[in-house]
């Protein structure tokens, strides 16, 4: 059964104090001696979050904390979207470590058009609260020395 991780805050009793966030779900994440660790996860973005720009709140260091992942260093995460492309508009990611924040980015026209930040304030993108099929990889370093 998958890891679940809640990361935003808590679902309050009431609808009006529902606070969404980003929930990890582990795919694969193998047990493995070695200078690196890595996990795959799904990604999955909760109802009436806004965006702030710059990124939100991703919590995968509580989702490293989780999984009791003892690590020196943070080396990458690498976060896209399976789905088929729609022709209108693109989505991209970028996790940040220095701030633990996801960067969605949309590009409207596909390949061709202008890659933007989504606004400040908006509001997540249905496509993106629907979609199912966005995944993610992680590796962090457990030695001391690289290389």
């Amino acid at each position: 059964m998958p890891t679940k991780v809640r990361l935003g805050g808590e679902k309050r009793n009431r609808m009006s104090n529902i606070v969404a966030g980003i929930t990890l779900g582990t795919l694969c994440f193998p047990d493995i001696t070695g200078a690196t660790i890595g996990a795959w996860f799904s990604v999955s973005f909760g109802y009436g979050l806004n965006y702030t720009t710059g990124g939100i709140p991703a919590g995968l260091t509580a989702f490293a904390d989780a999984q009791t992942i003892d690590f020196n260093g943070f080396l990458e995460c690498t976060v896209w979207d399976e789905s088929p492309f729609d022709g209108t508009t693109l989505y991209t990611f970028r996790y940040v470590p220095s701030t633990d924040k996801l960067q969605i980015f949309q590009t409207l026209g596909g390949s061709t058009g202008t890659t933007t930040e989504l606004a400040n304030g908006s509001a997540l993108p249905t496509a993106l609260l629907v979609d199912s099929s966005v995944v993610a990889k992680a590796v962090w370093n457990r030695s001391t020395v690289i290389g």
